[in-house]
């Protein structure tokens, strides 16, 4: 822990050196979780602290014991032979440093790095150790760490770039650093929370997208062979090069590519590029590049062909290989420069002979310095599909040399890939719950959840991500409880929340281009992050919010009921699904067994309406390893009281529903 209390020793001298001044520093009722009573209420419901004593308060509350002693690590030691078992009981929260500890704290209407205290507005790893204690409460036990990357913008109209445009992979965004303890820098104060984490028993994962950085960046000037380059002076003329011949948003399959190639557009885009340039150390900036040798870094773009949506002017693609793959017609790869185009991008689908040596070594390393350096605990392959296949075996290969426990997940939406990414040496898969779960009335939900069982390998189960809408934009609080609840108990899927579903947020927070804009205007006009999104915006969870406690005290109770039944519910072929009278019941359920006991687990998904389930019990009698005698309703996300349970005369449970309730049956012997 050996930055984590230089952070807090560094935060003790610097609470007695500005003891003597006054603030008027603003923070959210909700954080002050351990009472710190210097602080003034005002009708807002924020509160008015000396920020200095108040986070010194709160962390020593947090990292020590009633004797001001260290606390002692909650993570137990892997032994050899648990490898990566942790997954199957891990509980992910998706944090974003930047936005999640974020608030107005000098109240000026803005969110800056340097406010009116020469402090932090955008939130920060320090900050960000005041949530473990919220999270921790909800049953979350593994985070999800976004966008701890520099970043540049060069176009993007928000206020952010996107969170792909990172312009070195070993490097910290110093936006992170706390100017409370500006003697660590931001490296330092990631480690520091990492080792916070690992002091109070999260494990940490990287989100890792190795396949698109920015533009502008810290390697073209030392590898300029590993981007694409094309003439500057032609940029208006850039953009996805269109094929009338094929449908719009077609794939570039190899079937694609004979009329894809024939195309003018096609062919008028790739005479654009040029080799890459040399001698560029005396140059400051692409800007300066573009103006003295006339080219240019050329912008990513959308995999799909006519997609009509424009060029990535912030980002870009690495050059993979040193040539062009088999599938382009010969006369073109004998005379073409190397070019990007939308077949390019696809090298999971298109790899050509000769690899980028150097740089793919590079992207392995990264991994390894990640482990080294800050002690993360696993990683997740953002957009796998922008990375040959030999270089994503060669990542999870990488990525197990010094730690056998190490995690590998990959974003894909595709379930049917699973049995692929495992053969990589891959541990779990996104999945597609976020797009699928929150359309409850087509009983996408229903599909998702029971074909969950014979996934071949772990997968989110999420009722949102961070492209999607959320899912109190679609069916309100009560959706998002009921989903996020259910998630705790679908067999082989990892629980997964978003930043912010503790408050019920409804703006999106990076609205996908395929995403229906109107949930942009999720929040009224007249609230000041209308038309925002976390991701690319100044923007601040509703800290606020009254129904800030009603999920976390949920959960709570919940994932004490998971973790009661934790082998069984991490355990597919100790769960036995639920029918019930129709297929289109608003009813999902599952049993899971233990050795004298069972837990029922079933949902309402009609979020609108009360509804009485019959719940069919045939097969999993027929399963239990004992007889049940006493069934009992054990907890439920509307009633906290226990009740004894009858059946009918045809063994089947009759019960009535609140809308979008969960409820927790436990079914015990004589």
């Amino acid at each position: 822990m050996n930055y984590l209390k230089r952070l807090y020793e560094e935060l003790e001298k610097q609470c007695k050196s500005h003891a003597k001044e006054i603030y008027n520093y603003a923070i959210p009722q909700s954080w002050n979780l351990y009472g710190y009573r210097p602080a003034k209420s005002i009708r807002s419901r924020e509160l008015l602290v000396h920020p200095y004593e108040f986070y010194l308060f709160t962390l020593r509350n947090i990292l020590k014991d009633a004797d001001g002693n260290w606390k002692q690590p909650q993570l137990t030691k892997e032994k050899p032979s648990d490898k990566r078992d942790w997954l199957k009981h891990a509980s992910v929260y998706s944090l974003m440093v930047r936005t999640a500890t974020a608030w107005d704290h000098d109240r000026d209407d803005r969110l800056v790095s340097d406010n009116l205290y020469h402090l932090n507005d955008n939130g920060t790893f320090l900050k960000s150790i005041l949530l473990l204690p919220l999270l921790k409460r909800m049953g979350v036990n593994t985070l999800l760490l976004h966008q701890i990357f520099p970043l540049c913008k060069t176009q993007n109209a928000h206020d952010y770039p996107v969170k792909e445009a990172v312009t070195d992979f070993r490097s910290i965004d110093a936006l992170l650093q706390d100017k409370l303890v500006r003697k660590l820098d931001a490296k330092e104060q990631c480690a520091a929370f990492l080792e916070a984490c690992h002091l109070l028993g999260f494990r940490v994962i990287l989100e890792y997208c190795p396949g698109k950085l920015a533009r502008e960046n810290s390697y073209y000037k030392e590898h300029p062979e590993w981007f694409f380059w094309y003439d500057s002076d032609q940029q208006n003329a850039y953009h996805p090069p269109r094929c009338n011949a094929l449908p719009q948003n077609t794939l570039p399959f190899t079937y694609a590519l004979k009329d894809f190639y024939r195309s003018a557009d096609v062919q008028q885009h790739i005479a654009l590029f040029q080799e890459a340039p040399a001698g560029l150390h005396k140059f400051e900036s692409l800007r300066e590049i573009e103006r003295a040798l006339h080219t240019t870094i050329a912008p990513s773009m959308v995999d799909q062909i006519n997609a009509a949506i424009p060029a990535e002017l912030d980002t870009t693609i690495w050059r993979m290989y040193e040539d062009i793959h088999t599938q382009v017609p010969k006369d073109i790869r004998a005379q073409a420069k190397p070019y990007l185009m939308q077949d390019i991008i696809r090298y999971d689908l298109h790899p050509a002979r000769k690899p980028m040596t150097a740089l793919w070594d590079y992207l392995c390393e990264n991994i390894s310095w990640y482990q080294q350096e800050l002690g993360i605990d696993g990683i997740f392959l953002e957009k796998p599909y922008l990375l040959p296949e030999k270089l994503q075996r060669a990542m999870a290969k990488a990525a197990r040399k010094q730690r056998k426990s190490f995690v590998m997940i990959a974003e894909d939406t595709v379930s049917d890939n699973s049995t692929l990414w495992l053969n990589k040496g891959y541990d779990a898969i996104s999945g597609s719950g976020a797009y699928e779960e929150s359309d409850v009335w087509n009983f996408k939900f229903h599909s998702f959840s029971y074909r969950l069982k014979g996934n071949a390998c772990l997968m989110f189960a999420a009722c949102e991500s961070y492209d999607s809408r959320r899912i109190a934009s679609v069916e309100g609080n009560t959706a998002a409880i009921m989903l996020t609840v259910m998630n705790q108990f679908l067999p082989n899927g990892i629980p997964f929340m978003m930043n912010g579903v503790e408050s019920f947020e409804v703006q999106p927070m990076q609205l996908s281009e395929y995403g229906d804009f109107k949930y942009l205007n999720a929040l009224p006009k007249e609230d000041p992050r209308h038309r925002r999104q976390a991701y690319l915006d100044e923007y601040w969870f509703d800290y606020r919010n009254p129904n800030l406690p009603v999920l976390p005290a949920l959960l709570e109770k919940t994932s004490a009921i998971r973790k009661a039944y934790e082998e069984a519910v991490t355990d597919p072929n100790a769960c036995i699904p639920v029918w019930f009278d129709s297929p289109r019941d608003y009813g999902i359920g599952f049993t899971y067994i233990s050795a004298q006991k069972a837990l029922l687990v079933v949902c309402n998904t009609n979020v609108h309406d009360s509804v009485l389930l019959h719940i069919h019990t045939e097969n999993m009698i027929c399963e239990l390893p004992f007889t049940p005698a006493s069934l009992q309703q054990i907890f439920s996300t509307k009633d906290p009281f226990t009740h004894d349970i009858m059946m009918d005369s045809f063994q089947n449970i009759p019960l009535e529903f609140d809308p979008g309730e969960v409820k927790f049956i436990e079914l015990k012997p004589e």
